[in-house]
């Protein structure tokens, strides 16, 4: 298994997708920044504002799944889907003798940190770099940087949760273009399903899903039932996907 992860680490870092978007990500995250630092681009009514945060609201638009998707949707198209076709190395990886489910699984554990890294981790240090440079560090009090870790803690719980599901398309898809169109349109889907009333069972589905812990968990308080019930619908996520993909991938056929 280690073998399998340093190998997938030594391809993401070969990966020219993963520079591109990472340097998209450390600009964007630092152009929005900086607009809003010095007031030209307002936002009000976030999480951030309403702990004493409100330098940093540019975070808000990189922690919605319909954004931060166009990211990790294109990274797992580039990373994942590609190797499957003539040139990849899927087939070499399973000819190699290697048990499926882990490589399976950590292509998943990769992409996930990858993903992570360029849309999470960058635009928060950046904000943090933006507010050294504008001379702002001062509204960063205790009780601000425990929200922030509570927060993203939280929050990479649930991205995980669904990275497994793009991990799972990709493989599925095995193309590049599919991917990012589905991971789009099933991100749509499930915006939708949060802003507009629906069936009551999917209302319920939805309400015990990752993309509604995605809103509370940015919550400027939470009860220690609400953290308990973010790690359990986490968790529970990532294993079952995780789990399912293991069975597609093990069952499918690698030409």
């Amino acid at each position: 298994m280690n073998n399998l992860l340093k190998a997938e680490i030594f391809k993401m870092q070969r990966n020219r997708s993963f520079w591109m978007i990472f340097a998209i990500s450390a600009g964007l995250s630092a152009l929005m920044h900086y607009l809003i630092m010095v007031d030209w681009w307002k936002m009000d009514g976030t999480s951030f504002d309403a702990v004493g945060l409100g330098d940093m609201n540019a975070l808000s638009m990189f922690l919605v799944p319909v954004f931060f998707n166009l990211m990790i949707g294109t990274l797992a198209a580039f990373f994942i889907s590609t190797e499957f076709g003539a040139g990849g190395v899927i087939k070499n990886q399973i000819l190699s003798g290697r048990h499926r489910h882990l490589i399976y699984v950590s292509k998943y554990i990769v992409y996930t940190m990858g993903s992570v890294l360029i849309g999470v981790l960058v635009p928060l240090s950046t904000g943090v770099i933006m507010l050294a440079v504008t001379g702002n560090l001062e509204i960063l009090d205790g009780g601000n940087i425990v929200y922030l870790i509570r927060m993203h803690l939280l929050f990479i719980l649930q991205y995980a949760g669904y990275t497994a599901m793009v991990t799972l398309l990709a493989v599925l898809t095995e193309d590049s273009g599919k991917t990012i169109i589905f991971s789009v349109l099933f991100t749509i889907l499930m915006f939708v399903v949060g802003k507009v009333p629906v069936f009551n069972i999917v209302e319920i589905i939805y309400d015990h899903s990752i993309f509604q812990q995605f809103n509370l968990v940015m919550a400027p308080e939470m009860s220690a039932g609400m953290m308990t019930e973010a790690v359990i619908v986490g968790v529970l996520t990532i294993v079952v996907v995780a789990a399912v993909g293991c069975m597609v991938f093990g069952r499918k056929e690698i030409k």
